[in-house]
């Protein structure tokens, strides 16, 4: 989608790894079961647009199923709908840490700007939803992991575990399970309750 294809004079060839874009990265951050991938096309009827300059032109093309998996469209259409839901509460997750860290950022900026001068008022609050945006935080990510060792030695928390979920779901070629089905639900719940406590906050 972002990268650049080079053309050159006669024909050419383009090819797809039939993946969608990778999830959300915050830069720094260390998580055990590492950033969801990119979540795999399933096989069905697709459509490129080529442009250059003013020019473009738009053309069909068909994924085919892998013979080798026995299994049906329903069930690749079930898996991949999964993983991207999978994926985008992820995301959501990530955008909430990113927000978070802008919000702490402005706030110290701001305080500190003020020195002396500051109400005791004023200084209050800022440490009141310091420590509310820590707290969050905290849920979200283990903000202790500063090196990979460190992913072993303090527990992951709701994003590390949201990316263990699409790790199983993607291992295969398969419908996702009721198991992995019921874990995300309960991560996905764990997640919203703190970005709605964010959302509260900003």
């Amino acid at each position: 989608k972002d990268n650049k294809i080079e053309v050159k004079k006669g024909m050419n060839q383009f090819n797809w790894d039939l993946l969608y874009p990778q999830a959300e990265r915050v830069e720094g951050m260390i998580l055990w079961n590492g950033v969801p991938g990119g979540v795999l096309a399933a096989p069905g009827n697709y459509f490129v647009k080529f442009k250059s300059g003013n020019d473009s032109t738009e053309t069909a093309f068909t994924v085919k199923a892998d013979p080798n998996y026995k299994i049906t469209q329903e069930d690749y259409e079930a898996q991949f709908a999964f993983l991207q839901q999978v994926q985008n509460k992820f995301n959501e997750v990530q955008k909430g840490i990113k927000d978070i860290r802008a919000i702490r950022t402005q706030i110290n900026d701001f305080t500190g700007r003020q020195g002396k001068d500051m109400p005791k008022e004023v200084k209050q609050l800022a440490d009141s939803i310091n420590k509310q945006l820590t707290a969050i935080e905290e849920s979200l990510y283990q903000t202790k992991a500063k090196s990979s060792q460190d992913v072993l030695n303090y527990p992951i928390r709701i994003n590390d575990k949201i990316s263990g979920v699409f790790d199983v779901a993607s291992s295969g070629i398969s419908a996702p399970s009721k198991q992995v089905k019921e874990a995300f639900n309960e991560l996905a719940n764990q997640a919203d309750a703190e970005l709605s406590k964010l959302k509260k906050i900003i």
